[in-house]
């Protein structure tokens, strides 16, 4: 695909003016989040839920969903830039929510095995970390199986 230069700076001229316009607006699950200490809402939100997924006709499973997703909705952090979130668990049983290949303290990790404390059952937990390294990241329940 071939672009003149007018093309090309007109479209980055664009898209540098939603990000200027876009960090002063309210986005769900926004890349324009100016996170900070001090806030009193998140930058993002997220509903740990059991929900039955279809993964192939007439074959219906139960799967742990974030915002009724799975997988959980992409979620943009910028490197060094304090973040928010908060974590509802909406399930009957404690969870954790674990940011896989983040170096993180070990009370927001996710990782019951490091010490992090649970999300309990029908209830909220709001965490804040200073992402980093960058690059594409995935974030999972980390409770084993057990019984099941």
């Amino acid at each position: 695909m071939n672009f003149s230069r007018r093309q090309f700076l007109t479209g980055t001229s664009a898209l540098a003016g939603v990000e200027i316009v876009g960090a002063s607006l309210q986005f769900p699950f926004s890349a324009f989040s100016l996170g900070s200490q001090g806030q009193t809402r998140p930058d993002y939100t997220l509903r740990i839920k059991t929900t039955p997924i279809e993964i192939a006709p007439k074959r219906i499973i139960s799967v742990t969903t974030y915002n009724g997703q799975f997988p959980g909705p992409l979620l943009r952090f910028k490197e060094g830039r304090r973040v928010a979130v908060d974590i509802y668990n909406d399930t009957d049983t404690p969870e954790q929510l674990h940011w896989h290949g983040q170096k993180v303290p070990v009370d927001v990790d996710g990782a019951a095995e490091e010490g992090t404390p649970f999300v309990q059952a029908k209830a909220k937990r709001r965490i804040a970390f200073t992402p980093g390294p960058a690059g594409f990241r995935f974030y999972h329940t980390h409770n084993r199986a057990g019984a099941n």
